[in-house]
């Protein structure tokens, strides 16, 4: 077996006392082993990005105990939670909990958020599709009886007015008009603005008693398309709570005629005008 330095590694006679390479007494040393090569790990097939999150999620409800989940809510540990506190319950309360809260939320805008969406959404469908009984729908009950009285049919005045409409709607934008919109802000009108309205109500249908409640401005941003044109503007208007319905009681607000219909109008040609100016009286 050859002979090698304890300190440098250099080879050595067998009867050597001294290194002659570093001077270091010589010692009884085995020839140096081969350097350890790495180890090579199979290489595993890549995992999609689907199959990760698959295999996380099964992980995840491995890992979950639905039967010890069922124990914790038992009543007995839910009395017991103040004196023996189960921490398996009271994390399964909290999330049941967070997802009540959840739904509240979710409750509440779906039906105290912008209450008034119902009324436009008839509004704008009543106009676009030529609906009379959707406008029906929305007026103010002051109004059907106003018509009632002067004995007018009730379903025609409304059939009329949304038939015209949709009329003045098809001659700029082209036929399959719809209409869609967007809220961008509202503000509560002031107790003088619904006193205002109430007042002009009582006046304009010879109404004895007519209670407004609420009442809001609205900017929204409005897109009208049809076949052969499309604009959208932003535009203001009031909504208010006429006894105890949300109505529409300027629709010239509310469908643009400031903006879009009356820009509509400068860039038509004169035979549309002539169409328009029977529609429109």
């Amino acid at each position: 077996m050859a002979k090698f330095c304890t300190s440098c590694g250099a080879q050595l006679d067998d009867n050597a006392t001294f290194c002659t390479n570093c001077g270091a007494q010589a010692g009884n040393a085995a020839a140096p082993s081969a350097a350890p090569q790495p180890q090579v790990m199979p290489q595993q097939p890549q995992q999609s990005a689907g199959d990760a999150v698959k295999e996380t999620f099964n992980k995840a409800k491995e890992a979950v105990n639905v039967d010890a989940i069922k124990d914790s809510l038992s009543m007995e540990n839910i009395k017991n939670l103040k004196t023996n506190p189960n921490k398996t319950t009271i994390i399964a309360l909290g999330c049941i909990a967070l997802v009540v809260i959840i739904l509240i939320i979710i409750l509440y805008n779906l039906i105290f958020a912008h209450p008034y969406k119902g009324t436009l959404n008839d509004y704008y469908k009543g106009i676009a599709q030529g609906d009379g009984e959707l406008l029906k729908g929305i007026a103010p009950k002051c109004q059907i009886e106003y018509l009632e009285d002067k004995d007018k049919d009730v379903d025609d005045y409304f059939d009329d007015e949304a038939g015209d409409a949709q009329k003045t709607l098809e001659a700029i934008y082209g036929d399959d008009v719809k209409i869609s919109y967007s809220i961008k802000d509202e503000k509560a009108l002031s107790d003088k603005k619904l006193s205002d309205a109430r007042k002009e109500l009582k006046e304009m249908y010879d109404a004895k008693d007519v209670e407004v409640t609420k009442g809001y401005k609205v900017t929204a941003k409005l897109t009208i398309k049809g076949d052969d044109d499309e604009q959208d503007d932003t535009i203001d208007f009031e909504v208010y709570k006429v006894d105890g319905d949300w109505c529409i009681l300027d629709d010239s607000e509310v469908i643009g005629y400031s903006s879009l219909i009356r820009s509509s109008l400068k860039n038509m040609d004169l035979s549309d005008l002539g169409d328009l100016e029977d529609i429109l009286g």
